[in-house]
């Protein structure tokens, strides 16, 4: 039976033997311990995290070299063997201080670690970087792109090309075989999928994870998930089925958001210039993190939508299909607002659709067939509202009859 956290500081839990082990050699029972005592207790939480923090650092690159494994394992012996002789004379004052004499060897190493943890140029990948090296025009007549690290680009065929990458190293495209170049290099290598308008993909990858990337998307990951993380950036809209993997959480980054997952089923939308951001979750359990350093944790049929401009985020309860229908090939709506489904269609079909009227109270409920031409679903929408269709050059004005 576990003692009672609650009021446990950051440097006593550094002084605990079974939060050390739960940190050092995490188990999904000590997972979930520690994840319910967070949710429940918000200063404790704030402690926890600080707790992790300074042991991270001891993971983190930096010009100071690090402890080899043996030396952080005898470190480590010591420290809980002190915890146990200074315990027994129940003198908390003298556990602190030779627990932190102990620990002098690593401090400036935990200093430099706490730095570069909050040292903005040095925060993990560039992932804009990447994105930005390459300017793709949009074109809705384009391919589906898979561009390497090395640059080299590939055309996928297809509305809804099939990217796997299979255990053995194999990759398939819409369940072919293809030869990619080796990315030979002693520095972690991201391929980059770009997914035009009018077009959507899917890439699964090597640990049994899938997503579906909706139109105008880029993702970017790593050609080889890294032993501690499975990590990837995304600027436009994904759904993800998250294979479980509790020594590797699965993190999605967005410019201003990042999710962290173990196994789950949800839906991110964070496009690019748009303030409005959303994150469903389907099944299972998922962490928001926000660059205003809020936590959100959301449970099945809630979505968490974050204002970009505002920086504030709001937790909701919603009909799921409404936001994850179009991976199977169409948009799902209930009471939705005209000016939403115009914009929707805007963004996947590359083409400017707006409304002037000024009764923004009009809704309707039904399914658009993805599948279709933009002229079809425009004409599927009328037979559900009354209005008309006019072209104006290279956008579409909407005009609601009444």
């Amino acid at each position: 039976m576990h003692k009672d956290y609650t009021k446990y500081s950051a440097d006593q839990l550094l002084n605990d033997d079974y939060f050390l082990q739960s940190e050092l050699h995490p188990t999904e029972e000590s997972r979930l311990f520690w994840q319910n005592l967070m949710e429940e207790n918000e200063p404790l939480a704030a402690e926890i995290e600080i707790a992790r923090l300074l042991l991270n650092a001891l993971e983190k690159d930096t010009e100071i070299p690090s402890l080899t494994s043996t030396e952080e394992n005898t470190l480590w012996q010591q420290i809980e063997q002190t915890n146990i002789e200074t315990e027994r004379k129940n003198r908390r004052s003298r556990i602190i201080r030779e627990v932190f004499s102990i620990a002098a060897t690593i401090t400036l190493l935990f200093a430099v670690g706490w730095y570069m943890a909050f040292e903005p140029k040095k925060q993990g990948t560039d992932y804009l970087a990447i994105i930005e090296s390459i300017n793709i025009p949009d074109s809705a007549s384009q391919k589906v792109q898979l561009i390497l690290d090395n640059n080299e680009k590939m055309d996928l065929e297809g509305d809804e090309a099939q990217l796997e990458y299979k255990k053995e190293g194999q990759v398939n495209v819409n369940s072919k075989k293809v030869e990619l170049e080796k990315q030979e290099s002693t520095q972690p290598a991201y391929n980059q999928l770009v997914v035009p308008v009018g077009k959507r993909s899917s890439v699964t990858f090597s640990d049994g994870t899938k997503i579906w990337v909706n139109s105008d998307t880029k993702v970017v990951y790593p050609v080889a998930f890294a032993n501690e993380k499975r990590e990837i950036f995304v600027e436009g809209e994904i759904f993800l089925e998250v294979s479980h993997d509790a020594k590797r959480p699965f993190i999605v980054k967005t410019k201003q958001m990042e999710i962290k997952v173990l196994g789950t089923k949800f839906n991110v939308s964070a496009y690019k210039n748009e303030n409005n951001m959303q994150v469903v979750l389907v099944e299972g359990k998922v962490e928001v993190n926000t660059d205003n350093k809020n936590k959100s944790l959301l449970a099945p049929n809630q979505m968490f939508h974050y204002d970009g401009r505002l920086q504030k985020g709001k937790i909701s309860t919603v009909d799921i299909n409404d936001y994850v229908a179009w991976k199977d090939g169409y948009y799902q709506f209930h009471h939705e607002s005209l000016n939403v489904i115009l914009r929707k269609l805007s963004r996947y079909y590359g083409t400017l659709i707006y409304c002037d009227n000024t009764d923004n109270d009009l809704s309707c409920s039904g399914k658009l067939d993805l599948k279709d031409n933009l002229e079809d679903v425009l004409n599927s929408l009328k037979r559900a509202i009354p209005l008309e269709i006019e072209n104006k050059n290279e956008s579409i004005k909407i005009n609601v009859k009444h």
